[in-house]
């Protein structure tokens, strides 16, 4: 065992389908160490104890949903990387989903590859980006950086107050990222995109403004923004433009969402947690068990 190992939990009460991720992480070039869970308080119990870095939950376990194991342990400030599994979906199931913040939810049956690209994706996420947030106004700059704190994505975050000194910054150290306003006093947000492409032509720069504009877009991807964000975005907006810059799959969580949800304001762009009541979870409680699949196969595939 290498000296760090990706403690990795799944919980699932199929015993075929924990032999289906066996196999992929004997398979693995990744060093994991396994961990599974066959009931709903041993999984809530594995995740309470800390170190699991990345879990897969089924939405429906004996004793216990998935569900329910996951708000508990949110609550209490587990972060986990949690990808929740079933043979069911529906737009509530997926609202749940996002509600207790699990990074994807598949269908079962799903394939290795499937598997896989999550644990790629796990492994590019859990890298700190060193994360800079250029806007001349203090109170955005604020907010911005609450919402990038809500991502999945890990950010280590600097703040400038205009194109000069977001340059300035570049002098000592470099960024990974940069979410850029658009409209700014003195060196406007385009020229500075210009210069610090010059500069550091690896850095994913991300546009931002609260005035839409098609040609402001087309203008800014042709500088060279990865992209660009309209004031005022979720979480999930950031994570689907991280995910694009960085050649990663959107999660079906952030492009099945709901575009009723766009255009909220800035309070509702940072919620503040609150406990869950047992009943706001019920459609985690109140389904039918999913279906198992009978016999393991050689082909790499899960369901249930």
């Amino acid at each position: 065992m290498a000296a760090y190992s990706i403690k990795m939990l799944v919980a699932d009460d199929s015993r075929t389908v924990q032999l289906f991720f066996k196999n992929i992480v004997e398979r693995s070039s990744l060093p994991i160490e396994l961990l599974t869970a066959d009931t709903g308080p041993e999984c809530m119990m594995f995740l309470e104890q800390g170190g699991v870095d990345l879990a897969f939950i089924d939405v429906n376990m004996p004793e216990m949903s998935g569900m329910e194991a996951v708000s508990r342990v949110r609550f209490k400030g587990n972060k986990t990387f949690v990808t929740l599994m079933s043979g069911k979906a529906d737009e509530r199931r997926y609202e749940v989903a996002r509600q207790i913040r699990a990074y994807e939810y598949l269908v079962k049956p799903f394939s290795a590859a499937d598997i896989e690209a999550i644990l790629k994706i796990y492994q590019r996420v859990s890298v700190r980006m060193q994360t800079l947030i250029v806007d001349d106004s203090r109170t955005i700059r604020h907010v911005i950086k609450r919402v990038l704190e809500r991502s999945v994505f890990r950010l280590s975050i600097d703040e400038a107050v205009d194109g000069e000194r977001a340059l300035a910054r570049f002098s000592d150290g470099g960024y990974d990222l940069v979410f850029l306003d658009y409209n700014m006093p003195g060196l406007d947000g385009l020229d500075t995109l210009d210069r610090i492409r010059a500069n550091s032509p690896a850095t994913k720069i991300i546009m931002i403004s609260a005035e839409r504009n098609d040609a402001r877009v087309s203008n800014a991807l042709g500088h060279g923004a990865v992209a660009f964000l309209y004031k005022p975005f979720f979480a999930s907006d950031i994570d689907r433009a991280l995910h694009v810059a960085l050649g990663l799959k959107v999660p079906d969580l952030i492009t099945r969402e709901d575009p009723s949800r766009r255009g909220a304001t800035a309070r509702e762009m940072c919620p503040v947690d609150a406990e869950p009541g047992l009943e706001e979870w019920s459609v985690a409680g109140g389904v039918e068990k999913d279906a198992k699949i009978g016999d393991a196969t050689t082909e790499p595939s899960a369901s249930g």
